[in-house]
């Protein structure tokens, strides 16, 4: 996860690098005129500033990054440990209460350009690229349900769908 400001130090990085190649190739016995040891140590120099400096771009934009999930998911973490310990204390708590708690992740992964795939108990035709089947014999077309959803990001899938023949027995 590295923004621009990183591919720009990189590109510099590797400006640098490619110098420092082609001298020691050039100090290292070559009949070209060598440069100066100290012209060297200064681009030796040089590149490992910026390969820290890089380094300290990527620790950032990685904190960065977690604290920005941290806050899009914040009310989601507040409430989940008491509705946890709501729902143990009550095991006839309505779920309904619970699913309010859930916006902030639908909205992360929105944001984020996540797409379900599927819907639960979902009758629909498999696809072994987009379902993943609970039996064997699953052929490309069979009428399946859809038991957990699936994640794809444009063309790219995450995780397939879980399908099956049938719906969970207490089902209607």
């Amino acid at each position: 996860m590295i923004g621009a400001s990183g591919f720009f130090l990189f590109d510099l990085v590797m400006t640098v690098v490619a110098p420092i190649t082609t001298l020691a190739v050039l100090g290292s016995g070559s009949s070209q005129p060598s440069i100066e040891r100290a012209d060297v140590n200064e681009l030796r120099q040089q590149c490992r500033r910026l390969q820290a400096q890089l380094q300290t771009q990527e620790e950032q934009a990685i904190a960065q990054s977690r604290l920005d999930t941290f806050e899009a998911l914040q009310s989601l973490l507040i409430g989940y440990p008491s509705a946890a310990k709501m729902v143990g204390s009550q095991p006839e708590f309505p779920a309904r209460h619970l699913m309010a708690m859930l916006t902030p992740l639908d909205h992360l992964l929105n944001q984020w350009g996540y797409e379900r795939i599927g819907q639960p108990w979902d009758s629909v035709s498999f696809d072994p690229r987009l379902h993943q089947p609970d039996e064997e014999d699953i052929s490309v077309g069979d009428s399946v349900y859809v038991r957990f959803v699936g994640y794809r990001q444009g063309d790219r899938i995450l995780c397939p769908a879980k399908v099956s023949r049938t719906l969970p027995s207490n089902v209607q």
